[in-house]
């Protein structure tokens, strides 16, 4: 059977869907055919419901599966109800995290014949096998089904439990094959995202893994929640990253893993496999503070890991203890930048502003620990409570959050859906433009404070008017002044890459350098606008 694969990826970051990879390669191991629809405007003119209605016409799909995040699911769901209007017969799945996670809101709007809750490819293979032997659906695992819809007459919804956890031991190959490689891996210059892992053992709550472990101890399909703690063979990865790097071009890997240094053996027989299969590429890992040490360091570095990224978050323990469930002190975080540059490792790390009850003072501390953490990089975003999720919950509990602005927000970078008093927030706009100014003023740097603190008191004594006004110039003047400071030899961050992301210069510095020597070079930090 033909089966269309739907990946709404609006005013995102440039990636494969890992889920959908997986279902591909699934499916066709099962003899079916799969084709994507991969809806970014950074690759592809976003295709118009009326021209996604044309390609169902030409290419005749048995099944329509639609994979899905809470930001993309209004533009989802436009897609869905034209291709029900001019397709009623076809089928029409939805599954991801979205529907794992409210998958009730998604079956009371009616646009999809079923939603897939948890690890679905398995069930959506079933599904489409049966579907292909024209037997009932009705009793697939890990779905659901809307009442009056295509498969389930009744007047009350159809909902399965899910089954067990996939052993990632018998999967496929990923079919990265699915999506446009060339051009993805073009325009992240070489970068790639893969996965080594599913899972993660912690309780963040703007995180959605707490919530699937309990559904499916809930459905009795796991006894514990480790058993939500997979990873892929060694010797599987490897065979992924030599096909990847030989056949399209990769040339730094991203271990997109929730928690890459989580088992430690694993850890220590990945590096080795890497090193002796000579994959002899760059790459970036995510970790956690509390598991990470001299040892791991030593072992990553000598593998070819150049960066390890982290969840900072906030720098105020209340903020970390109450809203965010994120169990680690600053000297613990200060530790492991230490470590991570011991061993030669860039460090990176991720934090939020306009936290559900967060103060201002509050945030100035996540921006003085990272002046005295002296980062590599840091990449901000405004929280944004995913529905299902406990940072939801919490928001939602303090009625904080306004419903016209989550409908409407995008990304978590641009903009909050929460509601604060008009002072604070836009406090929190400013920092989403130029947090790392603050982190500049404050930082023990040579030459580097007195730089700054003009920029914030002048940034500071703006109204919103002023602000928005101003608003669009900032990057340019951010960039005019760090190349005039790069010249002088004065160390600070600046907007690089991204517009959320504050870079060290010393680590710009090393990578002109090595330009300058080595005209082959590629250039591990170039990932976007330079």
């Amino acid at each position: 059977m033909r089966v269309l694969l739907v990946y709404p990826n609006l005013d995102s970051p440039v990636g494969v869907n890992h889920g959908l990879a997986v279902i591909s390669a699934v499916l066709r191991a099962g003899g079916h055919e799969t084709r994507l629809v991969h809806a970014n405007e950074k690759l592809f003119a976003v295709p118009s419901p009326e021209e996604l209605c044309a390609l169902v016409r030409d290419w005749e799909p048995g099944v329509v599966g639609f994979s899905l995040m809470s930001q993309q699911y209004p533009w989802a769901l436009r897609a869905a109800r034209a291709l029900k209007e001019a397709r009623p017969d076809l089928p029409l799945v939805a599954g991801g995290v979205h529907c794992t996670m409210v998958p009730e809101a998604v079956v009371a709007d009616g646009a999809f014949d079923a939603v897939a809750v948890g690890e679905a490819e398995l069930a959506f293979r079933e599904f489409v096998d049966r579907l292909d032997r024209g037997e009932d659906v009705l009793g697939v695992p890990n779905l659901r089904f809307p009442p009056r819809s295509l498969f389930n007459r009744r007047l009350t919804p159809v909902e399965n439990p899910v089954g067990p956890f996939p052993d990632l031991n018998t999967l496929p190959p990923c079919d990265y094959e699915l999506f446009d490689l060339e051009r993805i891996v073009r325009s992240k210059h070489g970068w790639f995202g893969v996965l080594t892992s599913r899972g993660c053992p912690y309780k963040c709550t703007y995180c959605f893994n707490k919530e699937i472990v309990d559904r499916y101890v809930a459905d009795g399909a796991a006894q514990r929640p480790k058993e939500y703690l997979r990873h892929y063979p060694v010797k599987r990865v490897i065979s992924d990253l030599l096909r990847l790097k030989e056949r399209h071009g990769v040339t730094t890997l991203i271990f997109d893993d929730d928690l890459f240094t989580l088992d430690r053996a694993y850890v220590r027989d990945f590096c080795t496999a890497y090193r002796e299969a000579g994959v002899g590429l760059p790459f970036v890992i995510n970790m956690h503070v509390q598991v990470f040490d001299d040892e791991m360091a030593f072992q990553l570095r000598q593998a070819g890991c150049f960066m390890v990224k982290f969840g900072l978050e906030s720098g105020s323990a209340r903020v970390r203890k109450e809203i965010l469930w994120r169990w680690m002190s600053n000297e613990r975080i200060i530790e492991a930048v230490r470590i991570a540059h011991r061993y030669g490792l860039h460090s990176s790390a991720f934090i939020m502003f306009g936290l559900p009850t967060e103060t201002r003072e509050e945030a100035l501390e996540t921006l003085r620990l990272c002046a005295e953490a002296e980062l590599g990089r840091f990449r901000w975003a405004l929280f944004f409570p995913f529905p299902g999720t406990a940072g939801h919950r919490i928001a939602a509990e303090l009625d904080l959050i306004d419903p016209q602005k989550l409908a409407g927000v995008g990304n978590y970078f641009d903009g909050s859906c929460l509601r604060f008093e008009p002072e604070l927030g836009l406090f929190f706009d400013k920092l989403s433009r130029v947090g790392h100014w603050w982190v500049n003023a404050l930082s023990s740097w040579e030459g580097c404070a007195e730089r700054y603190r003009p920029l914030v008191e002048e940034v500071e004594s703006w109204d919103r008017e002023t602000f928005e006004a101003r608003r669009s110039s900032l990057r340019a003047r951010d960039r005019a002044l760090s190349e005039e400071l790069l010249r002088e030899g004065v160390r600070h961050y600046s907007l690089r890459y991204t517009h959320v992301m504050a870079v060290d210069s010393e680590f710009l510095l090393r990578e002109r350098e090595l330009l300058a020597r080595e005209p082959d070079y590629v250039p591990v930090g170039y990932t976007l606008d330079d």
